[in-house]
């Protein structure tokens, strides 16, 4: 189930760092992969509001090139680090979707973004209280749809 006061956090979060010009970087692994690039796809593209601006959005995973070449010369491990820091700034956001909370790749992500003081948000299963993958899976593009419709709402508004 969702937890409505993590639902505001990150949307918070996400809607600060918009307003302030900054920009949301996105993450993950196979199934969360996929989650992460459809995450974006909403964002930059539309949710539901047909008519309002792209918000700025990275999928990190999308860069078939980048994944490529930093995996094989220095291992899968810093994958998304590497591209944090080139392209994060203090005030980004970084959300990794891991059904484990596991993935070494995130977390090192997440090691980054502190090092940067970007913002960070974990999607897990920790997040919906689930330990069942396919229950976790199905949460989170919920959970993703939830974020996107309150961004929207929220940008369209003007206020946090």
């Amino acid at each position: 189930m969702i937890d409505e006061s993590e639902l505001k956090k990150v949307v918070k979060m996400i809607v600060t760092a918009f307003k302030s010009g900054h920009n949301l970087m996105v993450a993950g692994n196979g199934g969360s992969a996929a989650d992460a690039q459809h995450f974006v796809a909403e964002l930059i593209c539309t949710y539901k509001d047909t008519k309002r601006r792209g918000f700025p959005a990275t999928c990190l995973n999308s860069n078939v090139s980048v994944l490529s070449a930093w995996a094989n010369d220095y291992g899968y491990e810093g994958v998304f680090a590497r591209q944090i820091e080139a392209l994060g700034q203090e005030g980004d956001v970084f959300i990794g979707i891991t059904t484990s909370g596991k993935s070494k790749n995130i977390l090192e992500a997440v090691k980054m973004c502190h090092s940067k003081r970007i913002h960070t948000y974990l999607i897990t299963g920790k997040t919906f209280h689930l330990k069942d993958t396919p229950r976790i899976q199905e949460n989170t593009i919920f959970f993703i749809h939830e974020i996107c419709d309150l961004v929207e709402r929220i940008m369209k508004r003007g206020d946090i």
